[in-house]
């Protein structure tokens, strides 16, 4: 059973965006217990450094909210989330020891502080918003495992306590994200929940739709987090040209954002539109050149210019312009990058352009440097075949493309 960035699991996506991605953080009278005035700068400052992927600075930030007020759950919470995305953002293909037991370590951290808060404060409605989180968190982390009925249980529960929030605050409309998001992955995810379905998952899209617009025009800090998983779902479901337009906003509220950044390069390559996919991405990888900013040991669009490279490749090749894409394939496997997956299917493609070109003892050790890397998406099944037969374009077939892992592993789960 595999599941994409988008559609890993259905709660513990709506508790990063809802909590993690919403930014500015301020405070409200009615709910300031859920994010004091006293921890608004650093959780603030943290949320902006994670859309730069500057994940450092926003560590150092949530140690400072720990310090201010260490009996909180929200820095925890949110120190949960940093973990979550530091292990994820490239691919979930990604496989990293030591951050998965980070990330289990701060879920049970939050666990225990959301609890203990529960007990010594009467504001039920902050204690289950970050209890429900930290489940959601834990629900994560038993889907990286494979561990299904776990997952749900974790997923499940900490939904129950998100719906809590509601009936305590009805006006909480920030909150209506996560169970919007909840409720539409429930009904559209069906394939990928049916080994769960004596467990009676329901969705209803509709009233899915419904929350996420509270949420999109009534809430006072997810309006742009409701935009950016309404982009999800049209990507999700092939309106690809409402994506562009949402993600056009999105860019435009944070252009220094590296992840925004990728996701406008990855809805134009699903559109086909392989000449402006080259464009953005040759604008994304000026912009990693730049030093970086002052007190970084590192630009933070260095981290996501693996898949930028692969995807310009791709669209190259798409358009037939062989030399091009041989390029940008070069530039994939020079690049530097935690998740080696991009450099091994870019060796993938460099090895079928070394078959088209006749090529074939060059093909072959490209194939063989394939096998003898981590397994990703289809890479070593694809590497056995053209062992067996080389690799030659059926010029005949006008759809012959290459699409990207991330299109062909939506389509394997619908």
């Amino acid at each position: 059973m595999k599941l994409d960035a988008r559609k890993s699991f259905l709660f513990i996506l709506s508790l990063f965006i809802f909590l993690f991605l919403s930014q500015p953080i301020k405070a409200q009278n009615k709910n300031d217990n859920g994010f004091p005035a006293i921890l608004e700068a650093d959780l603030s400052a943290a949320a902006t450094e994670v859309y730069h992927l500057q994940f450092n600075s926003a560590e150092r930030h949530l140690h400072h909210a720990m310090v201010l007020l260490p009996d909180h759950p929200a820095p925890y919470f949110f120190m949960t989330m940093l973990r979550w995305y530091q292990f994820t953002y490239d691919s979930l293909e990604y496989r990293n020891p030591v951050l998965e037991k980070a990330l289990e370590y701060e879920a049970e951290r939050t666990i225990t502080v959301a609890k203990r808060y529960l007990k010594k404060n009467k504001n039920k409605a902050t204690g289950s918003l970050y209890l429900g989180g930290a489940l959601g968190a834990k629900g994560w982390y038993r889907v990286i495992r494979g561990q299904w009925i776990r997952a749900y249980f974790d997923g499940k529960k900490g939904y129950s306590l998100m719906r809590k929030v509601i009936e305590i605050d009805p006006e909480l409309y920030d909150a209506y994200l996560g169970i919007g998001m909840y409720e539409y992955y429930a009904a559209t995810l069906g394939p990928a929940l049916r080994a769960l379905a004596s467990f009676s998952i329901r969705g209803d899209k509709w009233a899915a739709l419904r929350s996420l617009q509270l949420a999109q025009y009534k809430s006072r800090y997810v309006r742009l987090e409701a935009a950016y998983f309404l982009w999800s779902g049209a990507m999700d479901e092939g309106r690809l040209a409402d994506a562009k337009e949402i993600m056009e906003v999105l860019t435009q509220s944070y252009p220094e954002s590296p992840l925004f950044r990728w996701c406008e390069i990855q809805t134009l390559f699903y559109q086909k539109k392989w000449v402006e996919t080259i464009l953005k991405g040759d604008k994304y990888s000026a912009a990693a050149l730049k030093a970086p900013p002052s007190g970084n040991s590192i630009n933070p669009f260095n981290l996501l210019l693996a898949k930028v490279y692969y995807h310009c490749g791709a669209a190259a090749f798409n358009l037939r312009h062989f030399d091009r894409a041989k390029f940008y394939f070069n530039k994939t496997i020079e690049q530097h990058a935690e998740f080696a997956g991009w450099k091994t299917m870019a060796i993938l493609r460099m090895g079928e352009l070394m078959d088209m070109e006749g090529k074939r003892k060059e093909a072959i050790e490209n194939y063989k440097k394939v096998l003898g890397l981590p397994k990703v998406w289809n890479s070593q099944r694809i590497a056995k075949e053209r062992l067996k037969k080389s690799y030659q374009m059926d010029r005949r077939n006008g759809n012959n493309f290459i699409y990207s892992p991330l299109q062909l592993w939506n389509e394997e789960l619908q």
